[in-house]
Order: structure tokens, then sequence, then C-alpha cells
């Protein structure tokens, strides 16, 4: 039995899930057919290609969401490629392909993220985000504090950001992320918990976001 799992979200999130997470539920479900997954298996270059360039789009935005502004989302995605074109012959449709591909993808972004020498964005506390004027400057602004929203993310644990982004912006459910993560839901529902509170907790000693982390 699958168990309802919610919690209140930080206002700056629940931004960036409004203005994000609206594609997932538009975008139209993608199918490749069993023949040319079966080829795939046998590693012929054309059926892999008509794979990747079917749920390419999907996935650049995904390693994107995971590991934030500044990621090289080509190598990224080169990457995700690689291991799927060798884990491929392994591949038994116990899952959608596009699931098996996303939880590759997942493995890469974590990856990236535990990469000693990567360096997150840093927070200046004196550069607090100016008022929007018209449109651009509005767009300026919402990409400056997605930024800087990421900034605070870049504290976290990778695996507790991994499920908190899957959680908000992705709209996964708890079930969805356990099995992209390869965890158990009690686990994934831990890491949303713990990663909600320390972003809470992060957030509420940044000026830019003050008195707004703690928003329902």
């Amino acid at each position: 039995m699958t168990v309802a799992f919610a919690f209140a979200l930080p206002s700056p999130l629940l931004a960036i899930q409004a203005a994000r997470g609206g594609d997932r539920a538009t975008a139209p479900a993608l199918q490749v057919p069993a023949a040319t997954i079966d080829a795939c298996r046998r590693g012929e270059r054309a059926a892999l290609e008509e794979v990747f360039r079917t749920y390419a789009p999907a996935l650049e935005r995904l390693v994107v969401r995971l590991v934030g502004p500044g990621a090289d989302a080509q190598d990224l995605l080169q990457d995700t490629f690689a291991a799927a074109i060798e884990a491929f012959p392994r591949f038994r449709g116990e899952a959608s392909v596009r699931s098996w591909l996303h939880r590759i993808a997942v493995h890469v972004a974590h990856h990236e993220l535990r990469r000693p020498r990567r360096r997150e964005i840093a927070i200046d506390d004196g550069d607090a985000l100016a008022p929007a004027g018209g449109r651009a400057d509005a767009q300026l602004a919402g990409a400056r504090e997605a930024e800087r929203l990421y900034a605070h993310l870049g504290k976290l644990d990778a695996r507790k950001r991994i499920a908190l982004v899957l959680y908000v912006i992705e709209g996964c459910s708890v079930a969805e992320i356990a099995a992209l993560m390869g965890a158990s839901q009690t686990a994934t529902k831990s890491r949303l918990f713990w990663a909600r509170r320390a972003l809470l907790a992060s957030l509420r000693r940044d000026p830019a976001f003050a008195g707004r982390g703690d928003q329902p």
C-alpha cells in the first residue's frame, strides 16, 4: 500500500515548482517500439540513436535541475547515454525505458554532485535580490533567485538534495523517487524531511529570503 506523503514547502521552492513543474504533467508519453529496444540490447547504433533522440530533451532537463545552474548539460547527457549503452544488454524491461534512463541520469547527477572538486555557487550575503521592474527585470530576478536557491541546495547532502528536487520540481511521488534512487520509501521520506529542514534553516539565514522560508 502506498502511503501519501506531503509537507509544507519553503515559498522559494514553491515559486520554482510553479514555474517548472507543469511541463512534466503536460509532456506527451514518449515511447519507442519494442523492436527498437531489442535492437538496442544488441547494440545496434541506429536503434540507440533513435532512443536517445526521443528521450534526450527530458533527460537534459532532469540533470540540469538536479545539478543546478552552471551544469555542463551536454557532458552529463553524454555520460548518461554512455552508461545506458553499456547497460542496455542487461535491460529486461522491468520498468519503462524512460524510467530506466531517468534512473541512470539520477545516478550520473549524484556522481557529479559528489565530486570533491565541484564548486557550488557562492552566496553573497550583501547581494539581496533587487525588486523587478519590467518583464525582462522580472525574468532576471527570477533567474538570480533560482541560482541563489541552488546555492542553498548545494549545502545539502547529495542524496537529500536529489530527493527534494525530484519531489518538488519534477513532481515525482515518494514511490517514484525511491525507484529512481534505488532506496526504500521509508529512507526516501526521511531524506525529504531532513532536506526540507536543512534548507529552511539555510534560507532563514539569507537576507534575500528573509521571512519567506517558513511560508507554506
